[in-house]
């Protein structure tokens, strides 16, 4: 990236001022520590000095993202999964190569991002399809790569396909392909979307539920499925609440519990990974592909991948689902010799836009 395009790159993008004075520094540490009656202490690492807080202005308000390293460097995109937010990189990215600029978002809804308008249903791969490219536009890269989990890594699959020039290399952590759905029980999934949506929307217009930061963190435990370790917990916790008087309240939109009205079906998700032609390193949790439910995934993405990247990679990495957040030390030295392909040798697919 060159200088120019770097001064570019930052007249572009909406900085989050950063505290000067040290003074002033600590005590804004310790009011976004997420503590715990038990001792927990969590800074993330924006208010460590690690990261820089980003804003990309959207027409609904904005998206949110921390990013680490120097804007100079190889550019990098990271998405979350559902219900996630941009601290799911927090343990990992400072174990990933020091010439990377890795920029963590947190999707529509999640985070600190703005919500969607009331009555605005979350549709997860178009909504975030052009949210991510949003985000590649204002940052202004022509060429980048991509390091994205669970929900996050089926967007980043999506973007892989349709824009195949931009993508230099995709890093996929715990999912084989796309999620879909058999076209039978269309119309079952159809009625409960609408019986689901309008519960949701009823929910949303109540005033946000205050925790104790001992009772939020054990919900969000608790709702984990994958089995967070309490410091993962802490670490997205920290940004996934803000205080209010009396506790904290989640800051994710309730409206990203309704589900979705139209899935794809297994046809267009394996036409969908027939399009992504970079590099792919998929990372596979171990407890995950024990489920015959990601088996059955596997065995239909899998070939798929192998037949059309240039250069395709599976994994297995002991642990669950979040193993990238509880365990980053077992994930990183992959995602690093990943990085060191020459992707220069690799052809240069056109882009579908």
């Amino acid at each position: 990236m060159s200088i120019s395009r770097s001064i570019s790159l930052l007249r572009r993008l909406q900085f989050i001022p950063t505290l000067v004075k040290a003074s002033s520094r600590t005590k804004s540490c310790k009011a976004m520590a997420m503590s715990t009656s038990d001792g927990d202490v969590y800074v993330g690492t924006t208010e460590r000095g690690l990261t820089q807080e980003l804003q990309f202005p959207v027409p609904w308000g904005h998206i949110a993202a921390k990013a680490w390293g120097d804007p100079l460097g190889r550019p990098v995109l990271g998405l979350h999964g559902y219900l996630d937010n941009a601290n799911t990189f927090d343990t990992l990215a400072p174990l990933l190569p020091k010439d990377l600029y890795f920029v963590s978002v947190d999707l529509t809804g999640h985070g600190r991002s703005s919500h969607l308008p009331p009555g605005i249903s979350y549709k997860t791969y178009e909504n975030y399809l052009v949210d991510v490219h949003r985000v590649v536009l204002a940052l202004g890269w022509k060429k980048f790569s991509l390091i994205a989990h669970s929900m996050g890594a089926g967007i980043a699959m999506t973007y892989s396909a349709v824009f195949p020039a931009s993508v230099e290399r995709l890093t996929v952590l715990d999912l084989s392909g796309p999620i879909y759905y058999p076209l039978e029980g269309t119309v079952q999934r159809l009625v409960d979307a609408v019986k689901r949506k309008l519960e949701m929307e009823k929910t949303s217009e109540l005033p946000p539920h205050v925790y104790s930061r001992e009772e939020a963190l054990q919900k969000l435990l608790k709702g984990n499925i994958s089995k967070l370790t309490r410091e993962a917990g802490s670490v997205l916790l920290e940004r996934g609440a803000r205080e209010v008087e009396g506790g904290v309240v989640f800051t994710r939109d309730l409206k990203l519990k309704s589900p979705g009205f139209f899935y794809r079906t297994p046809k267009q998700t394996e036409e969908m990974v027939k399009g992504i032609k970079c590099p792919v390193l998929m990372l596979r949790a171990t407890e995950s592909l024990a489920s015959g439910y990601e088996q059955e995934r596997a065995k239909r993405f899998v070939p798929l991948f192998e037949a059309n990247s240039c250069q395709f990679t599976l994994i297995q990495v002991e642990g669950n689902h979040h193993v990238h957040l509880n365990h980053p030390e077992r994930v990183a030295p992959h995602i690093r010799a990943f990085f060191t392909l020459d992707s220069t040798t690799q052809p240069q697919p056109d882009s579908k836009l």
